[in-house]
């Protein structure tokens, strides 16, 4: 059985230069994805941070008010 990474390369190597020419920018993607991935801070896990709720708000809570947003904005044409 190969790796994943000998897989790879194999598959590669099989495709016809259109075909690579065409993969290439969602491989650099995924390369990038998984780079962001790697050096994401690794949390403690505990939900909420310890930052969470550190600032107060300025208006009252908009979840509270969001059916009569809603009925205030429905039908209003887009500026």
């Amino acid at each position: 059985m190969s790796t994943p990474r000998e897989e790879l390369h194999a598959l590669i190597d099989e495709l016809p230069d259109d075909a690579a020419a065409e993969l290439l920018p969602e491989l650099r993607l995924l390369k990038l994805q998984a780079e962001a991935r790697a050096e994401r801070p690794r949390g403690s896990g505990t939900w909420p941070p310890a930052w969470f709720g550190s600032i107060e708000g300025s208006s009252t809570d908009i979840s509270e008010r969001a059916d009569e947003i809603l009925r205030a904005e429905l039908g209003r044409s887009p500026q």
